[in-house]
């Protein structure tokens, strides 16, 4: 997916050199999302190093923590942070952290293009090689703040499917070994997820819109699961002209949370459901697509 946000920097940022502690404001745009405390001995590369001693490189969008003076030869890096990589590790709950309750209003992009990479992967075909629609967004979206390049704004997520299988028996079932294998065909998934959120979504550089989903050659449709769906397993948030779509990760646990939306797929229905919101009996028709012409 590629996405994008006002650019992010770190302001009012101050060490405590007798505590051992940094403290900054993470802003996005001119909005002020949270303050941020980072108690730098309690950082792993910090705590795992062989020395106490630390030196501070820090900037407006880059924190580094060297083992040695800064930039010197012979000096390692212990830890480092952009605005993207301290969204990430307060995420997953990395020691060191403290603050940043708000991390979730900072993960909001504007969803712009889901595609896949169906030879090779997806660094070969968004980076080593041109892509299309990658250029076409540097090209032509506009800025999002004053000043800011639109590289700055523009963010690739590269996501990895894991598929979780749930099967039910009839009580006189004649089990076989094959349904215990946890067989699954991964590519039909993976090109079944970009068609749902294409479709429901409809990012503004994806030409074409699927809108025959879930029906297609290469998806999940016709296969021998009754219902399937999909959720973001990561504290990121989408927005669309058409719609929003949240995900929601544990940090304790690393697996996705109820407060995740969910796209579901029922025969040729497709609904999408927002965590929080109480559906009455029969009320999903108002979020789901119509089922598509043959």
């Amino acid at each position: 997916m590629i996405g994008g946000r006002a650019e992010a920097t770190f302001r009012n940022v101050a060490v405590d050199a007798d505590a051992h502690v940094m403290t900054l404001d993470f802003f996005v745009g001119d909005d002020c999302v949270d303050a941020v405390a980072l108690n730098l001995r309690a950082l792993p590369g910090v705590a795992a190093a062989p020395s106490s001693t630390y030196w501070i490189e820090a900037g407006n969008k880059l924190i580094r923590l060297w083992d040695g003076p800064v930039d010197e030869p012979g000096s390692t890096v212990l830890e480092w942070f952009t605005t993207e990589k301290l969204i990430w590790d307060r995420s997953r709950g990395r020691s060191g952290i403290t603050g940043f309750e708000r991390y979730t209003k900072a993960a909001t992009y504007d969803l712009l293009y889901v595609g896949i990479a169906k030879v090779g992967d997806s660094f070969d075909r968004l980076i080593s090689r041109g892509h299309k629609a990658r250029m076409e967004i540097l090209s032509n979206e506009p800025q999002r703040y004053p000043g800011a390049r639109v590289s700055d704004e523009i963010m690739l997520f590269l996501f990895r499917a894991q598929p979780l299988i749930m099967t039910t028996f009839e009580p006189d079932h004649d089990f076989e070994n094959e349904d215990f294998s946890g067989a699954y065909d991964h590519k039909r998934i993976v090109a079944d997820a970009e068609k749902a959120f294409v479709s429901l979504l409809k990012p503004q550089y994806n030409v074409v819109k699927f809108a025959n989903y879930p029906k297609g050659a290469d998806g999940l449709h016709g296969s021998d699961y009754v219902r399937y769906g999909y959720v973001i397993g990561e504290s990121i948030t989408f927005n669309t002209a058409h719609g929003q779509m949240s995900g929601a990760r544990d940090p304790l646990t690393g697996s996705h949370t109820s407060e995740a939306d969910s796209i579901f797929v029922e025969g040729d229905t497709v609904s999408l459901f927002i965590s929080g919101v109480d559906y009455p009996s029969g009320g999903k028709e108002a979020l789901a697509s119509e089922p598509p012409a043959d």
